[in-house]
């Protein structure tokens, strides 16, 4: 099927000048391109040039009805020099295949759920700490509890006092990650933020591969997604290699925690900035928990609480994008995009389409609540906050964990009040609130 036509958008003369605005503001470029266009609009030129499609249909075509015309490899070629080589989201075919068979189990239901505890402890530190009244940026402190959390679920307790240290050297990595494209400047040249990047990625990959070898070497199953993975096997095929483990490891911390504290902080944002959701969800824990910690069945029984998780997800999807790579002309919405094309989804625009959500930017957890005057029936592809299909984040299960759990103990045991208003999203490749959650916090009871 060849190409017939130019697909809409935009003409070389306006994406020249759209483009920067796109890269530094992805979120208020977007959704303009989606009204003027339609589903589907090209823009830029060269290797700059990007084919953006939108909504349920599109979703769904790219994560599913499609999904074998696309690779991932080309189109996050930019994750590699942090998470590595042979990580799951820059793997295709059967090598990809693989790797998540083994790699699944690490995140079991039961394994997940073990993990509640851990989230409790790490988050009940950050409450005990915040001296009464104090201005904080909750973000900045959550981050802190989500990165030990994921690394202590990642390796388990024996790098329990160590988890800081993994966390920090990774930061500016993932930070330079983050970066846009239009920033980026991936030459290991001296004073560069690419060559401190990559220096934090070798202090990390010490502590990572010492850890490998002493599981190799007989170290016990302590419950961490380390051990699973060293004792993976796969019907007598060859197990994860080193190099496998620590990529899958160290993207995972990557996108554990940035990705886990920026649905937290929108979410936290979300609650207490509205005295009526806050209100009405603190009355459903006193129904269900009482004054005790959440156990993983209450957690399950909390339907307002998850309205909160599923609605923050929907307006501040953390993953804001996807992309992909065509090998093939691909026919969407009565146009044909061409093979070699970078292929970006939104879930950012696409969670907001008035067609599908009355009242799109209205923060209303009622429309995921069965009865509710407000609820309807979603549908398919178009809420994917953590992808679909057969590629669907594999930690989504650990990251709404730490979600719901973090939010009720926030709930449970300190006002929080935000000082700004409605933070402006940033960053491409976690949407994060810009300039974090600044607040008053005071321990109740």
């Amino acid at each position: 099927m060849g190409r017939t036509a130019r697909l809409p958008g935009p003409g070389p003369i306006e994406s020249l000048r759209l483009l920067p605005s796109l890269l530094r503001a992805p979120y208020l470029a977007l959704p303009g391109l989606h009204e003027r266009h339609g589903p589907i609009v090209e823009l830029g030129f060269g290797p700059l040039r990007y084919v953006f499609v939108f909504g349920a249909a599109a979703q769904e075509m790219l994560l599913s009805e499609r999904a074998g015309s696309f690779r991932w490899r080309e189109a996050t070629a930019l994750l590699i020099p942090v998470d590595g080589d042979t990580a799951l989201i820059v793997s295709d075919g059967a090598e990809h295949r693989r790797r998540r068979r083994l790699v699944q189990p690490a995140f079991g239901i039961k394994r997940v759920e073990g993990y509640l505890p851990l989230v409790l402890d790490e988050v009940g530190r950050v409450i005990d700490g915040w001296e009464p009244g104090a201005t904080v940026d909750v973000t900045a402190d959550l981050r802190r509890a989500v990165r030990r959390i994921v690394v202590r679920s990642l390796f388990g307790d024996r790098l329990r006092d160590r988890a800081d240290e993994i966390g920090e050297h990774l930061e500016a990595a993932i930070a330079y990650v983050n970066r846009s494209p239009a920033t980026r400047f991936d030459h290991d040249w001296p004073g560069t933020p690419y060559r401190r990047a990559m220096a934090a990625r070798r202090r990390a990959d010490e502590i990572v591969y010492a850890e490998i070898e002493a599981r190799r070497a007989g170290a016990s199953d302590d419950g961490g997604v380390l051990s699973a993975l060293v004792a993976a096997q796969d019907d007598g095929q060859e197990p994860l290699t080193d190099e496998e483990v620590r990529d899958q490891v160290v993207s995972l911390i990557a996108a554990g925690y940035d990705t886990t504290t920026a649905g937290v902080a929108w979410a936290v944002h979300a609650t207490f900035s509205r005295p009526d959701v806050r209100d009405r969800a603190r009355a459903e824990l006193v129904d269900v928990l009482g004054d005790a910690p959440p156990t993983v069945a209450q957690l399950a029984a909390l339907p307002y609480l998850d309205g909160i998780v599923s609605e923050s997800l929907r307006l501040w999807p953390p993953g804001p994008f996807g992309a992909r790579y065509a090998v093939e002309d691909v026919p969407f919405a009565d146009h044909v995009i061409p093979a070699g094309s970078t292929v970006v989804y939104s879930q950012y625009v696409s969670h907001r389409l008035p067609a599908v959500w009355p009242d799109a930017d209205r923060f209303d957890p009622d429309r995921w609540i069965p009865g509710s005057p407000t609820f309807h029936e979603v549908p398919a592809y178009a809420y994917v906050p953590f992808g679909g299909g057969s590629r669907r984040c594999i930690g989504f299960a650990l990251a709404t964990l730490e979600i719901r759990a973090t939010l009720v103990e926030l709930l449970r045991r300190v006002d929080i009040t935000p000082l700004d208003p409605e933070p402006t999203p940033t960053g491409i490749a976690t949407m994060s609130p810009k300039g974090g959650v600044r607040a008053v916090v005071t321990p109740r009871g």
